[in-house]
């Protein structure tokens, strides 16, 4: 029940926040994070201060694009779209987050038990089957304690 209303309360605030910041904002800085940390991964020369030169610049980058991109959708009033799509976005990648992160991480090891949680259940189940890339982006310290605290 705890899970249940936490997933609520956090996916309203997901929609709010998606709503105010449009598709565009919110898919820009997500790729602006991705892109970035691939970049300055893959720069050969990682020594001293250059890896988190390359990640800032990146980012710059797209964010800069993103900005570009603002400026369109402006000029072609489809300001609608975009909110409605950021709030659609923010609520997507919130959940995977959420199911896949931050609530194994918290709730396990506390007396609040998932088999009591059904929004949680459901989203995870689907999640999992229909979208198994998931799977691989929970970190191998997190899936170890996940996997002991589900036996």
């Amino acid at each position: 029940m705890v899970i249940d209303i936490f997933l609520t309360l956090s996916v309203v605030l997901a929609v709010w926040l998606g709503w105010s910041a449009g598709f565009a904002r919110t898919f820009f800085a997500i790729l602006a994070g991705f892109l970035a940390v691939f970049v300055a991964s893959k720069y050969p020369h990682q020594e001293g201060l250059n890896f988190y030169l390359i990640f800032t610049i990146t980012a710059l980058l797209v964010i800069m694009a993103g900005g570009f991109t603002l400026r369109l959708i402006s000029f072609f009033y489809l300001n609608i779209l975009d909110r409605i799509g950021g709030a659609a976005l923010s609520v997507c990648v919130w959940l995977a987050v959420s199911v896949n992160i931050i609530i194994p991480a918290v709730f396990c090891g506390t007396c609040i038990s998932y088999g009591q949680s059904y929004i949680y259940k459901t989203i995870s189940r689907v999640m999992q089957s229909e979208v198994p890339v998931f799977k691989d982006y929970v970190p191998q310290s997190l899936g170890r304690i996940m996997m002991e605290c589900r036996k």
